[in-house]
């Protein structure tokens, strides 16, 4: 049976992966590296003390506790076991990393088409649905808020509202693109967050489909309803 100490450390070692790493989980916490390396390292020297236990879970916005119990951790490739959509129970699903070129038609292949056998898999610390997937973020359009190389989780099952970021295809030219949903009067864009970048708003007119909306990139960004 496992320790108190080391159900935290487990736990604590798969939110840190799902930021990408010791250093993007201590900016994170707002703590140095060093000390995340003390506590969850290959060769950790000190205790998840309870004060860091409870800042953790709130970091992640994760309930009180949630650090001290054992997860399921459910593979999401099976169509057979997937949970029923609605279903809000915080167990650590591993989410795999895909191209955006798969993204632009996950919705139709589905993961049970896609050859997922050799591809990274991440554990996506908030509730999410079976065909949730993870994409590295490309290019500058979303900085300073997203850096190339953030891996972001995208759930194709939740409905995108205003100020969610998603991930749209774009019809006429095929593309996938990585931008927030912003409402005006009624009318909808796609808006880049750099304010540098050239076309910083796309109007929405039958010209783009959104395809998935972002619920996780090192801090919660939208739980499912």
């Amino acid at each position: 049976m496992k320790t108190n100490e080391e159900i935290r450390r487990e736990n604590a070692r798969k939110l840190r992966d799902s930021t990408g790493g010791n250093n993007s989980f201590a900016v994170l916490l707002d703590r140095e590296p060093t000390q995340i390396s003390r506590v969850i390292g290959k060769n950790p020297t000190k205790k998840i003390g309870d004060d860091l236990a409870r800042h953790i879970e709130k970091c992640f916005s994760l309930p009180e506790g949630w650090l001290d119990k054992e997860h399921q951790t459910t593979n999401v490739t099976s169509t057979s076991s997937a949970p029923d959509v609605s279903d809000t129970d915080l167990e650590i699903h591993m989410v795999p990393v895909i191209s955006w070129v798969q993204a632009g038609a996950w919705t139709e292949i589905g993961y049970c088409e896609a050859d997922l056998s050799f591809t990274e898999r991440y554990p996506c610390p908030v509730p999410c649905g079976p065909m949730t997937y993870i994409l590295r973020v490309i290019g500058d359009s979303m900085s300073d808020e997203y850096r190339p190389g953030d891996m972001i989780f995208v759930d194709p099952e939740v409905p995108a509202m205003h100020g969610d970021d998603v991930i749209a295809l774009l019809i006429d030219s095929g593309e996938t693109t990585f931008k927030r949903l912003v409402e005006d009067a009624g009318q909808k864009y796609l808006k880049a967050l750099n304010k540098n970048w050239p076309e910083q708003y796309i109007k929405i007119d039958g010209n783009c489909s959104i395809i998935g909306t972002v619920v996780f990139s090192g801090k919660p960004r939208r739980y499912r309803a």
